[in-house]
């Protein structure tokens, strides 16, 4: 049974409620840009009644008020309404009322302060920033990267996509819950998931284009930065994660990415990474410097070795079983590490 996003949000996120009500739909948007103006329709922010697809809520706001929703995360419940704030750019043309935080409307003050004072940092991150707006800029480079490079060069066939499919799917349990905290626009996981049959597969990135490229029946998305969120301990059974170690910009931030998917996984851990393509050399080195590098302005470049990898999560999950294996495809050689944190 398809659950809402007020059902979701309650049960995988520690999401403080609010004894007074806002609205008597089911959602009240919060939207704000980078200056923490907010924008409302007339004297009250939008609120809806539907509650299923958040993506497709983003599309229509979006063709509806003329801007650009580059953000999206929940900040709290006013009895059974669910607030989701929307971070947005481009509001120049829009037709809400751009309202700076001293002429909020009474009814929403104690909203307003409360995700300014507690959100403002956590989703305001320099290293999260530039992440999304690289997205932005180069969302041209990335269809084409998808629908030409991809799908005439390296093709599914060289990248071994069914070998790759069928080895993630021997590692996954069969469990309830699955998240993968970076999924980009690939959907490789979500095939697998349902295969499995996972009741609940949610599909994270902080990078909203990438969400919206390839959109999968019964998955629900989030936009999350993995580090700073206000997901539950043991929210999910299962948590995947590929290649998102190098994109970590330091061997610090990997640990506390590291130390975060331990604590929202209540089961099990499969982490997929990329070898240091300096040191793998080869066709792995030219596509790492040139296509993501160069021609896609892929941030990620905190590469790891296997010697490396290993330390790094046999240090992080120390009191867990973990079995280390490789897969090796056109783009370069995979590190796995498959972790079971149940006996």
């Amino acid at each position: 049974m398809k659950s809402s996003l007020n059902d979701f949000y309650k049960k995988h996120y520690n999401l403080k409620t609010f004894k007074y009500s806002i609205s008597n739909k089911k959602i009240l948007f919060l939207i704000y840009d980078e200056k923490y103006y907010y924008y409302l329709d007339k004297n009250k922010f939008i609120d809806c009644s539907k509650s299923d697809s958040i993506l497709d809520i983003v599309r229509n706001m979006s063709k509806s008020f003329n801007l650009d929703v580059i953000n999206y995360y929940p900040v709290c419940f006013c009895n059974k309404t669910l607030v989701l704030a929307f971070r947005v750019s481009n509001v120049e043309n829009s037709s809400l009322n751009r309202v700076p935080i001293y002429s909020i409307p009474e009814k929403y003050k104690k909203i307003v302060k409360y995700h300014r004072e507690n959100f403002e940092m956590l989703y305001l991150s320099k290293n999260v920033s530039n992440e999304i707006k690289m997205s932005l800029r180069y969302i041209r480079r990335y269809k084409f990267h998808e629908n030409v490079i991809k799908k005439y060069i390296l093709t599914e066939k060289k990248r071994r996509k069914k070998e790759f499919k069928d080895l993630v799917y021997n590692y996954l349990p069969n469990k309830k819950s699955i998240i993968d905290v970076s999924c980009g626009d690939s959907s490789d996981l979500f095939e697998v998931a349902h295969r499995r049959n996972f009741e609940t597969i949610v599909g994270n990135d902080i990078g909203i284009n990438y969400l919206k490229r390839n959109l999968q029946q019964g998955v629900i998305y989030t936009n999350d930065d993995i580090i700073y969120n206000s997901i539950k301990d043991n929210a999910y059974d299962v948590v995947y994660c590929k290649n998102t170690l190098h994109h970590m910009r330091s061997i610090n931030n990997i640990k506390k990415m590291l130390n975060s998917i331990d604590k929202i996984s209540k089961s099990e851990i499969l982490i997929i990474e990329i070898i240091n393509p300096k040191e793998s050399g080869g066709l792995s080195k030219f596509l790492s410097k040139w296509l993501y590098s160069k021609f896609l302005k892929d941030l990620g470049d905190c590469f790891l070795n296997e010697k490396q990898f290993k330390k790094i999560t046999k240090d992080t999950f120390k009191n867990y079983n973990i079995t280390y294996n490789t897969f090796t495809n056109v783009l370069g050689k995979y590190m796995i590490a498959h972790i079971r944190k149940e006996k």
